[in-house]
């Protein structure tokens, strides 16, 4: 007998030896042991984890000469027929090849023949999907009332293009992807009883190459064994397979959280020219900073990152020099790359761009300095009129650079912005201090940046806005009297309690506001926006309608993508 491939020779041949699909074996060996078997099987799933061959298992144990049993013995002519293929009882038909109605009309003529040797006729029809809607409706009636002595068995990857009317006269089974670790645990059972030498880390690789289908990895496992005749290298399977290292991967990261462009750009060129795959190397990236993501919400387990206990260590100390923000913005960065590449791209331009656009990232928590200085310039005994901060100074450069500790705090009163303390919510508004007017006007444009975190729009509006005066333990905020809409939107409960509370954690005080109309003129549009005005107004004449009703302007934007 000629050479046999791992995923052919490995291929299970009991329900025991099926793996990470026990909620599916334990019932079919149920359904075989209480004799309550369906005349119909659905199995659905991704490739290569187990679906035809649960069929084939399936089906011996139904037809083995020494009775149905859930562990068939593979050793009678059935058994054996079976698993070569060559069963008059078993038939296997490639849903594919055999899509037509006159195919399903054969298919009818012969099921009313009792089988050969066995107790059953089973029909196992692979990709399922693929039959025309008329192969299935002819085959409807034979699906509903089969005789007793037919099965049938159809696996598909895709089932929702099977019809509603064949899935509803099927039993169905959801096979799952295979975890890495069970793949790996196969992986080295193979290893050892074909003798080969190999890196213990390789089978991680591996196993990550597979996309959760063990066929793929034990295929992988089979072209890695003709790679090399002595001890195969993690190095070696690396390159075999067109993967990323690990290493590269973490220098990447390094150069990113260093803000380093220039060597961004030569670490591309280098990539690209060891013949890597770019959008290879992004996906791979991608998966890094997922990786960096999830130990900075504080899971470190090798289960979930799926990455040995050194490299976990490392990617800590990556996630501990970044802010949430930041690996949400790199993550949301590289995601766009992705479907750059996915337009037809050059991938090299695309990879450039990437690089660079994270390299020079602004930071993310920059309000948050701000709201540490606003801090030390509160008023209190002793303090200084030059100690207090500004509005002019509130505008931080993008070369200021802040401490882990700082960006730890802007989070920390984000969220607690988003969840306000009952301090910030206390309705006794008599047993307040008393409010400083000149530390409002300089909280002023940062509660505007605040809350544009949460809802732009509210920001936009209270930018409209200043504050007037201070009466009682209230905070007066004046609006022009053409910007009614403005005021009446800010007035309504839901947004003038996230406004409340956003300027409660900012002056760490409680606060209440209440928003009136004042002579004051609406601020000055730039020219520019002046122009785009009067063309809409030209244009669309409803715009301009829509803007003097709800007083409305209109803002150019400067965004860059």
């Amino acid at each position: 007998m000629g050479y046999l491939p791992f995923a052919r020779k490995w291929r299970p041949q009991d329900f025991d030896e099926i793996v990470g699909q026990e909620h599916i074996t334990t019932t079919l060996k149920n359904a075989i042991s209480m004799d309550r078997l369906h005349h119909a099987y659905l199995f659905t799933g991704p490739r290569g984890i187990g679906k035809t061959s649960t069929a084939r298992i399936f089906s011996k144990a139904l037809n083995c000469e020494k009775g149905s049993s859930i562990k068939p013995c593979n050793a009678c002519s059935s058994c054996k027929e079976i698993t070569l293929g060559s069963s008059m009882d078993v038939i296997e038909i490639d849903g594919a090849s055999n899509r037509g109605i006159d195919e399903i009309r054969n298919l009818r003529e012969t099921v009313k023949f009792s089988p050969s040797k066995g107790r059953f006729k089973i029909y196992i029809i692979d990709e399922v999907h693929m039959l025309t809607t008329e192969a299935f409706n002819a085959l409807l009636k034979t699906l509903e009332e089969p005789p007793m002595h037919v099965k049938f068995i159809f696996a598909t990857t895709e089932p929702h293009k099977v019809l509603p009317t064949v899935l509803s006269r099927c039993q169905r089974f959801d096979f799952r992807r295979i975890q890495m670790k069970d793949i790996i645990a196969k992986l080295r059972e193979v290893s050892k009883i074909e003798s080969l030498n190999i890196d213990e880390d390789a089978f991680l690789y591996i196993a990550k190459a597979s996309d959760g289908s063990m066929r793929d990895a034990e295929s992988i496992l089979d072209q890695i064994a003709s790679f090399s005749k002595g001890k195969i290298q993690l190095k070696e399977v690396i390159e075999s397979l067109g993967m990323i290292d690990q290493e590269t991967l973490f220098r990447s990261a390094e150069l990113i959280i260093n803000k380093d462009a220039r060597s961004g750009i030569y670490l591309v060129d280098e990539i690209l020219n060891s013949g890597k795959d770019a959008k290879q190397f992004i996906l791979g990236l991608l998966e890094h900073f997922r990786n960096v993501m999830i130990v900075k919400s504080g899971i470190v387990s090798d289960e979930i990152i799926n990455l040995p206990k050194d490299s976990i260590d490392r990617i800590k100390k990556q996630a501990d020099a970044l802010t949430q923000g930041d690996i949400f913005y790199i993550i949301s960065v590289i995601s766009s790359g992705l479907k750059m590449i996915k337009q037809l791209l050059p991938e090299r331009i695309v990879f450039e761009l990437l690089m660079i656009k994270l390299a020079s990232r602004e930071s993310i928590a920059s309000i948050e300095e701000i709201l540490s200085k606003l801090q030390d310039a509160g008023p209190g005994p002793g303090v200084n009129e030059t100690q207090k901060l500004q509005p002019s100074h509130l505008p931080v450069h993008k070369s200021e650079t802040k401490s882990v500790s700082q960006e730890k705090t802007f989070f920390k009163k984000i969220l607690q912005i988003s969840n306000p303390s009952p301090l910030a919510q206390n309705n006794d508004v008599q047993s307040l201090p008393s409010i400083d007017m000149a530390r409002v006007k300089n909280a002023w444009p940062i509660l505007v940046k605040a809350m544009a975190v949460k809802r732009m729009s509210i920001s936009s509006y209270l930018a409209e806005g200043e504050p007037d005066s201070v009466k009682g333990n209230s905070i007066i905020i004046g609006f022009p009297k053409e910007l009614n809409f403005h005021r009446e939107v800010l007035e309504e409960k839901y947004n003038k309690d996230a406004i409340e509370q956003a300027l409660s954690q900012i002056m760490d005080m409680p606060v209440k506001m209440s928003f009136v109309a004042t002579d004051k003129k609406p601020k000055e549009s730039a020219p520019d926006a002046n122009n785009m005005k009067e063309e809409l107004k030209n244009k669309e004449p409803v715009i301009d309608s829509a803007l003097n009703i709800f007083g409305g302007r209109i803002f150019k934007s400067t965004k860059n993508n």
